[in-house]
Parts: structure tokens; C-alpha cells; sequence
């Protein structure tokens, strides 16, 4: 297992998103609702929310994998039930519903910070080899 808390894409790093706990069967994390990550309507923009939940599903795929495999999201769903205003922090909590050899499947929880469900995504990861060279 390799630790790729400390490892996140710049993509993750950009947008603002925090890993909080990381084990094989749960990977927690945080995303602060900023101005730039908000809708017209001054809530979480859901591609900000679809974002954090593709990070703690390839975060959660990663941990579960040898060092000489990746990973890729082949597909995303996610139902959205409460908005998050902006300023709050969204916390989310990844876990694995399937880990085969080829593909995984995980489900994230999105919650506001005062419990509530704002979301939940299932994130479908294919597993391969890593390429090397190009």
C-alpha cells in the first residue's frame, strides 16, 4: 500500500481538497465551499462536489493497489439532496462497495458540516498498469 495522502494530484490541490483519514476501507477528506467553488445561488457548485467525490474514489482505488498499477475513473454518478452553502466545509467519507482485480467501485457521502447529507456519488475505477516512458 502506498501513502498517497501526502501525494495528491495538482488537480485535488488546486481546488482545495484535503484527505483527513486514510485506511484501505475508509478514505475521509475535506473541501472549504469558496467563493470560487460556489454556484450563482451562493451554494457548492456540483461539479465542485462531483470533483471531490472523483478524488476520494481514485485516493481510495490507489490505496487498495500495488505500486506498479493506476488507476482511471470509467464512470461517475452522484444524487445530489442538499445544497452546501458557501463557507461551509463539505466533509466526505469514501468506502468500498467492490475491490476486484480490474475494477473497483466506491460509494462517497458528502455531508454539510452540520451532518446533513448533501450527496452521494458511486464512482466505478478501472485498475491497470502503470505506463512507463510515455
Amino acid at each position: 500500500m502506498r501513502p498517497p495522502a501526502s501525494q495528491q494530484p495538482p488537480f485535488a490541490e488546486f481546488v482545495g481538497i484535503k484527505v483527513t483519514d486514510l485506511n484501505p476501507d475508509c478514505i475521509r477528506g475535506e473541501l472549504e465551499i469558496r467563493e470560487e467553488l460556489s454556484n450563482r445561488n451562493g451554494v457548492a457548485h456540483g461539479g465542485a462536489i462531483m470533483a471531490f467525490t472523483d478524488n476520494l474514489a481514485g485516493t481510495s482505488t490507489t490505496v487498495n493497489i500495488p505500486d506498479d498499477m493506476t488507476t482511471t475513473t470509467i464512470e461517475a454518478k452522484i444524487n445530489f439532496f442538499a445544497a452546501i452553502p458557501k463557507g461551509d466545509i463539505a466533509k466526505g467519507e469514501c468506502t468500498p462497495l467492490h475491490r476486484g482485480r480490474t475494477t473497483q467501485v466506491w460509494q462517497s457521502r458528502i455531508t454539510r458540516s452540520d451532518g446533513k447529507l448533501a450527496a452521494v456519488a458511486i464512482h466505478t475505477q478501472m485498475v491497470m498498469p502503470v505506463r512507463r516512458g510515455g
